[in-house]
């Protein structure tokens, strides 16, 4: 039995070439639609600076590995700076975006810090230089990927490399003679000042690409002080809470400082500026064994643990940034 009769039969529509044409750029733009908005999502869930924060926090753990250098490979440097410094400026449009970020990278650090500092504790404790050259690896590999993203036609100056590289190699000679003089603790005023000065040195430093925060501390002779406020953290001292705070201070005004400095000196000076960082960041990461606790005894089993360690380094910082073009992609 036929279900349809012949002339029942649904016909097929025969559109007309404009109106084929019109279904295609209306197709067209709602994928358009479709694709901007999936863009927007992912903007607002972006995990990047989360994560940057995390590897920010794990380094300032480390003596002689900074903080920056980490925010440099993430490509989150220039955006940080220039969210600090969109959060004090009037009249800004996109104070909460900022401020969203900021927050994004803060927890992230804290997480980092609080995270893994058992985890580094124990690595460094027994497998301390392995520990080291994976940072090596991690930091030096990444300095092709930091040319391309960070210079963006700008010309390599090769003068102020040579200044951030002596400004290192200046740090880590006072750090290995001893620091500069040390200056007593006695509670005064001045004390204080100097503590709050010191905090505004950190915080720089703790920003800035390739300057490790610890060895500038330790260059000042301020190190084991200022771990032994954070040692006594538990101790309930009253008079060590307000060190702290004022060490705190002094930390949240450097990076404020610093971060509107950098800001408008990489829009108006980015290839020299961009230099000076890569020569920080370089020299950094080469005299990384120099600070080792433990003597390094170099055997066959030894230098093959180290050179692995090394290209596994290179090889997180290849994913990475695979990830990352296929994300942008």
């Amino acid at each position: 039995m036929k279900i349809f009769k012949k002339e029942e039969k649904p016909k097929k529509k025969h559109l007309s070439k404009a109106k084929k044409e019109k279904l295609r750029l209306k197709e067209k733009e709602e994928n358009i639609k479709a694709k901007e908005e999936r863009k927007e999502f992912y903007k607002k869930i972006d995990l990047k600076p989360f994560f940057g924060g995390i590897a920010m926090g794990i380094a300032n753990i480390i003596p002689g590995v900074s903080g920056g250098t980490m925010l440099v490979i993430f490509d989150l440097f220039e955006k940080l700076a220039n969210s600090i410094s969109d959060i004090f400026k009037k009249g800004s449009t996109t104070r909460k975006q900022s401020f969203i970020f900021l927050l994004k990278v803060g927890i992230g650090a804290v997480i980092g810090i609080v995270a893994f500092a058992k985890i580094l504790g124990f690595t460094l404790s027994h497998i301390e230089a392995e520990t080291i050259f994976w940072f090596m690896g991690l930091i030096l590999f990444s300095v092709p990927i930091i040319i391309r993203n960070e210079l963006k036609g700008e010309k390599f100056n090769i003068i102020f490399f040579l200044i951030g590289a002596l400004i290192i190699g200046a740090l880590e000679y006072f750090n290995l003679h001893g620091g500069l003089a040390n200056t007593g603790d006695d509670g005064s005023l001045i004390s204080y000042l100097i503590l709050a000065g010191l905090g505004a040195i950190g915080g720089i430093s703790m920003i800035f690409p390739g300057i490790s925060g610890s060895m500038v501390m330790l260059v000042l002779g301020k190190y084991e002080m200022i771990r032994s406020y954070i040692d006594q953290v538990t101790s309930l001292d009253i008079g060590i809470y307000i060190k702290l705070i004022v060490f705190g201070i002094g930390a949240v005004l450097g990076v404020i400082i610093s971060s509107k400095i950098l800001s408008k000196v990489i829009d108006k000076h980015r290839g020299k500026t961009v230099s000076l960082i890569l020569g920080f960041i370089i020299a950094s990461a080469l005299i990384l064994p120099l600070n080792l606790e433990t003597k390094l005894v170099l055997s066959t089993e030894k230098i093959c643990g180290l050179i692995v360690s090394f290209v596994l380094g290179g090889v997180l910082i290849y994913l990475l940034d695979k990830l990352e073009k296929k994300n942008s992609d």
